[in-house]
């Protein structure tokens, strides 16, 4: 009886919620298309241009349709767009560059897209020292417009990826060791609070909002400019750094775990070098699972000692390496991510140690086994993609010196030097993805489990690999936890970003 009392009351809630919502979605949108300003502005659903605009996203999990789109061209549509919103309880989403990978992390069905995709304009101002960039841009776009005036910033690797999107939420770039994460070099954020009012945040103007807003997500407001600390390159020609790929056999695992362990830990000999290692399967490439380290010096010096291990593993398969600009290493990274697929991103930590790198390794020969008997059944395809790279203690005190985020690590710092793990898993087809996600999250927390087991696990996830399952922002500890909510009770006592927006990750609220 009490689970039929339930089921009704339940299904009552529902329906209640599923009017309010049904009755918001034309006045929403409405609201939004009686601003002057934004007329033309709001993307209906069936329109050309709203297609358009979906078959942009990098995941097509992370496509979803709703309700509209608005695609804001300055600051002050920004304004005008949140009051609107939060006048009329509209739930949102917000959009940067689109690469995000699960359902939610970029968009929503049940409410209003902001995309930014209009604001993406990249400008230096030499005179001010300062890079100002739109939320909307990607890194392509911003190194091809930096690289003629020899400089660059500390942004995303791959040039496909989208500005706000990794600089909310922290940002690995090849920079890394000597600069921080992207996030420690923002000089000042243009944001659009709650109450549609522009404010500036950066050292000397609202401090509190700029440390926050380093690492916390769209949860603050909607950050419509970055000012960003200018990276002077010191190659032999003009915006150059050495890089590229190394292609290893798969006989090498071992192997390439073991040089990136000897890399991880004496990384702060050299903090112009950079690296990634990642195994990639695919069924229909024979023999296995391939190797591929990505490397970088960002002072273009070919081959420095800090990848000794990796070259003395013999021979690569392919190397890509060479004297380049950013933009074509930034280029041939985003060759590796092609669009259009159903795509999984899971994420965990722990301590520079060769073991649960290697207990992961065999545990994805086996994931990969049985994935490939599922999607031969449904004449599928898929491939997986394992990743480790460092996350070192350079990093953290780089991040510290330049005012602090909150993205926790700092609580780490006297524990040595850690590993980012993460599993990406890509498919053409739906039921492939419903039936392989809770394989590869029992496998990430498997793997998790035996790092703990050995003393070695972290429970710090990195937001902008985390799957919608994992509370990336909950990991970041008590401290950097509490400074979040203090801003965002300050900065948005209404709480419109923890009640309306329904894309990303939450802040964690006190009981």
């Amino acid at each position: 009886m009490l689970f039929n009392i339930f089921t009704v009351l339940g299904g009552s809630v529902a329906f209640a919620i599923a009017t309010a919502n049904q009755t918001r979605l034309p006045l929403c949108c409405d609201a939004l298309e009686s601003i002057a300003e934004l007329r033309g502005k709001v993307y209906l659903s069936g329109s050309d241009a709203y297609a358009d605009r979906i078959d942009t996203y990098f995941s097509k999990s992370a496509a979803l349709e709703p309700w509209c789109m608005v695609l804001p061209s300055t600051t002050e549509d920004v304004s005008l767009i949140i009051k609107a919103l939060v006048a009329n309880e509209c739930p949102f989403g917000v959009r940067s560059g689109g690469h995000s990978s699960h359902p939610l992390s970029n968009s929503v069905e049940k409410g209003i897209t902001v995309d930014f995709g209009h604001m993406n304009a990249t400008t230096w101002n030499s005179e001010k020292g300062l890079v100002s960039i739109q939320p909307g841009s990607r890194w392509q776009d911003v190194y091809d417009v930096l690289t003629p005036h020899g400089i660059t910033v500390a942004g995303g690797r791959v040039g496909s990826v989208g500005v706000g999107g990794l600089l909310s939420g922290g940002g690995i770039s090849f920079f890394a060791a000597s600069h921080g994460w992207a996030c420690d070099n923002i000089a000042n954020y243009e944001v659009v609070l709650a109450d549609g009012s522009i404010v500036y945040a950066n050292a000397q103007d609202n401090p509190d909002l700029w440390q926050a807003l380093k690492g916390a997500s769209a949860n603050l407001g909607l950050v419509t400019r970055f000012d960003m600390l200018p990276i002077e390159l010191l190659g032999p020609s003009e915006g150059t750094i050495w890089g590229g790929n190394l292609i290893f056999g798969p006989a090498s695992g071992n192997d390439l775990i073991g040089a990136l362990v000897q890399f991880t830990d004496n990384v702060h000999k050299d903090e112009n070098s950079s690296v990634s290692v990642s195994f990639s399967y695919q069924p229909k490439l024979a023999g296995g699972m391939v190797g591929l380290v990505s490397i970088e010096n960002t002072l273009a010096l070919s081959k420095p000692p800090a990848f000794d291990g990796f070259y003395g593993i013999g021979a690569p398969l392919n190397d890509t390496t060479r004297v380049d600009t950013m933009s074509a290493l930034s280029r041939e990274l985003s060759e590796g991510q092609p669009t259009g697929f159903r795509n999984m991103f899971i994420t965990a930590s722990f301590k520079n140690d060769p073991r649960p790198m290697k207990y992961a390794l065999d545990k994805i020969n086996k994931f990969n086994a049985e994935l490939e008997e599922i999607t031969q059944t449904l004449n599928a395809n898929f491939t997986t993609v394992y990743t480790v790279q460092p996350v070192t203690k350079s990093i953290v005190e780089k991040s510290i010196a330049k005012g602090g985020n909150v993205m926790g690590l700092d609580r780490y710092l006297g524990d040595g030097n850690g590993i980012l793990f993460l599993l990406i898993v890509s498919t053409d087809d739906a039921e492939v993805e419903r039936l392989a996600m809770p394989k590869a999250q029992a496998l990430v927390r498997d793997v998790e489990a035996y790092a703990e087991k050995l003393g070695l696990g972290r429970e710090w996830k990195y937001l902008n690999y985390a799957h919608g399952s994992q509370d990336a922002i909950a990991t970041v500890g008590e401290e950097a936890l509490g400074k979040l909510q203090a801003a965002s009770a300050k900065y948005d006592p209404s709480r419109a970003f923890q009640r309306l927006r329904t894309s990303g990750f939450k802040i964690p609220q006190d009981e």
